[in-house]
């Protein structure tokens, strides 16, 4: 049967039964994805970075060290906690609660990442969230998508085709610097206006070290 979509509350419920509930510390799957993450984003300086959805700040942790200021979201008060406990010792690195994307923060930003949130967000509420992401890009940022492309039940809209829109979207305003897919995941990369790109890569190459399919997503632990 299918299990009713997720929101907020839904996400802090999850963390408060299990802290990490996608495995994100230990898993094969999760390290080498987050590996690709870092490709896209290049291999610059960012001065100002905005992350989407960080949960228990296992990105934020290979994020801040390209970023001289970077700023965490995440909707869910006991994912934050324990990202704080994992990462509060970091001074150029600020949590913030935030659901999204009505607590889109102000400003602007060198470096934005978006990675496994917007298929879990309403058709309007995607539609919302990607144009705030194109407003708070400052000239030369990037923007860093990274996302399933398999189903699971508990997304409001399907995965693959979260990641299209954004990627189309964003294609339409900025260029597309970097683009890698595998039959589980897309991350993607594009620049705004006239910045200098520290990257250029398409690929579609299976990674090197076998992953199991059974990574994709799979259920929180403990349902």
């Amino acid at each position: 049967m299918r299990r009713a979509v997720i929101d907020p509350e839904g996400f802090e419920r999850l963390f408060r039964e299990t802290i990490d509930p996608w495995n994100y510390e230990a898993s094969d799957f999760e390290a080498f994805k987050r590996g690709i993450l870092l490709r896209a984003c290049g291999t610059r300086l960012y001065g100002r970075g905005l992350e989407l959805a960080c949960a228990i700040g296992e990105t934020t942790r290979v994020l801040a060290p390209r970023c001289l200021r970077l700023v965490a979201l995440d909707a869910s008060p006991t994912a934050l906690d324990e990202a704080v406990r994992r990462l509060g010792g970091r001074p150029n690195v600020t949590f913030r609660l935030a659901r999204l994307p009505s607590g889109m923060p102000g400003g602007s930003y060198d470096l934005i990442v978006a990675s496994e949130i917007l298929y879990y967000l309403s058709p309007n509420d995607l539609r919302r969230l990607t144009a705030s992401m194109i407003r708070a890009l400052a000239p030369g940022g990037r923007i860093v998508i990274v996302h399933h492309l398999c189903d699971f039940d508990d997304a409001a809209i399907r995965p693959r085709a979260a990641q299209s829109y954004a990627f189309h979207r964003l294609s339409a305003r900025m260029r597309c610097v970097y683009s890698y897919q595998t039959r589980w995941f897309q991350a993607a990369a594009f620049v705004k206006g006239d910045g200098k790109v520290s990257v250029r890569a398409i690929s579609g190459a299976a990674p090197r070290k076998r992953i199991s399919t059974t990574s994709c997503r799979p259920k929180p632990a403990g349902r």
